[in-house]
């Protein structure tokens, strides 16, 4: 069954990831990894998009998109079906900077003790001072000041 095929207020879990390239990376990117739970929120009132529910936040997806995405539904699912449960730890399957998989657990490239230095460029009016309060809890103004 497909995610596009669940009714509204039904549950399933992710089986497989399906499209191509930066589509599938970007399904990954945004928690639709096998054994999350997902339900069905809602349709738009023309059917298309649908909204579904995923560790904790609503996502919109359209049909098409949906349609890619291979579940389990919730009344299916057994202890012994082969699905990792969300709860557990889901390796992504991406690759990091310059096609490198970073492992956290045995990589150490930088001292502890190393400060690092960020630098937040972007369009104007495109969040980057919202951002940086959010990330810091600083109170920082906002500000269209050139340069």
């Amino acid at each position: 069954m497909y995610l596009s095929e669940l009714k509204t207020g039904e549950s399933g879990r992710v089986k497989i990831v399906g499209g191509d390239g930066a589509l599938r990376q970007h399904f990954l990117d945004m928690g639709l990894i096998p054994g999350v739970e997902v339900t069905l929120i809602k349709f738009a009132p023309m059917g298309d998009p649908l909204e579904v529910r995923l560790h904790g936040y609503e996502l919109t997806l359209r049909l098409s998109e949906a349609g890619k995405i291979l579940i389990i539904p919730e009344d299916d699912v057994r202890a012994d079906d082969g699905v990792t449960r969300s709860t557990g730890e889901f390796p992504h399957p991406g690759f990091g900077e310059d096609g490198k998989y970073h492992d956290k657990k045995n990589e150490h490239p930088l001292p502890d003790d190393t400060m690092i230095t960020f630098a937040l460029a972007g369009n104007q009016n495109s969040g980057k001072t919202t951002l940086f309060n959010q990330l810091t809890g600083a109170n920082q103004h906002v500000g269209n000041f050139p340069g």
